[in-house]
């Protein structure tokens, strides 16, 4: 197999092709998980492969992009379970994992349930015909309550009553309704936080539209003030002309006949009336005097 041509792929399809651990086509597909960042999908059916050396598990773990992984009819058996559950302790987007007719047994089937209650991604396991009695489905049914989100497991051809048979289906059909109503609520909270965020955007537009407003109004203030300023200044002195012909007027008009001095007429005629006067002023003051 050529590195450089499967690094490059989403999709790798490798079934029945009598693969073993150690092999250096194994080894070839350990770094493509360790370094591909397109890689989706491995399937690897039908060939035999144990996992039991741990180098393909560890490369899984810290694998960011496979979404599935098929072992289907390989021979991982307790052991490969084993590195395999802790594999998926870690890992954070495997979604789907095939691990059908594999002689996992009731050992292993919970060393994976200790890790389902851990694995947050996985959607979907198919564990069929892997000699699993009801212990191994007790443990499984533990993982699948306490996982927050809903776990699709597969347990068809294994040595489990029917009464656990029931007991696992009602479990997961109450993990669907519980993951459907948190559903509905994430998106009603969603749906409250849009509105909220829409408000919170028209305020804030309001409150631009306001600062505007006000620094517009701030200019026309200036702009007001300085026209002020203008007209203030060269009118000072025609204000002062104004206010002197205003107070002469008003003197004017506040001097009566009585306040003027009086013109004595220097005419002949008005000698000797004078005279005439003043003789008989003085007639008046002796006869009083008498």
């Amino acid at each position: 197999m050529n590195f450089d041509d499967l690094v490059k792929r989403e999709r790798i399809y490798l079934d029945d092709k009598d693969l073993h651990d150690g092999d250096s086509d194994i080894e070839v597909l350990i770094r493509v998980l360790q370094e591909s960042e397109v890689l989706e999908v491995l399937l690897l059916c039908s060939n035999q492969i144990t996992l039991s050396d741990g180098t393909f598990t560890d490369a899984l773990a810290q694998n960011h992009t496979l979404r599935v992984l098929n072992l289907y009819n390989n021979k991982i058996g307790v052991e490969g379970a084993t590195r395999l559950a802790e594999a998926l302790k870690v890992n954070r987007t495997l979604q789907q994992i095939h691990l059908g007719w594999n002689h996992v047994g009731d050992k292993g089937a919970q060393m994976l349930a200790d890790s389902f209650n851990v694995n947050s991604s996985l959607r979907q396991i198919w564990l069929n015909g892997n000699r699993i009695g009801d212990n191994g489905a007790h443990k499984l049914a533990n993982a699948l309550a306490s996982n927050y989100s809903p776990i699709q497991l597969t347990l068809a051809d294994n040595h489990i009553s029917s009464d656990m048979n029931k007991n696992i289906k009602s479990i997961h059909d109450f993990m669907v309704k519980r993951d459907h109503e948190m559903k509905s609520k994430n998106e009603e909270i969603a749906a409250k936080d849009r509105a909220l965020l829409g408000k919170e955007e028209e305020l804030a537009s309001k409150i631009e539209q306001i600062a505007s407003l006000e620094a517009h109004v701030k200019q026309l203030e200036q702009s007001l003030a300085s026209k002020d300023n203008k007209i203030a200044s060269p009118s000072t002195p025609n204000l002062t002309m104004e206010k002197m012909e205003h107070e002469n007027k008003r003197r004017r008009i506040s001097t009566t006949p009585e306040d003027k001095p009086r013109r004595i007429s220097t005419s002949p005629r008005a000698i000797r009336l004078h005279e005439r006067n003043q003789k008989m002023a003085d007639a008046n003051q002796e006869k009083n005097a008498a």
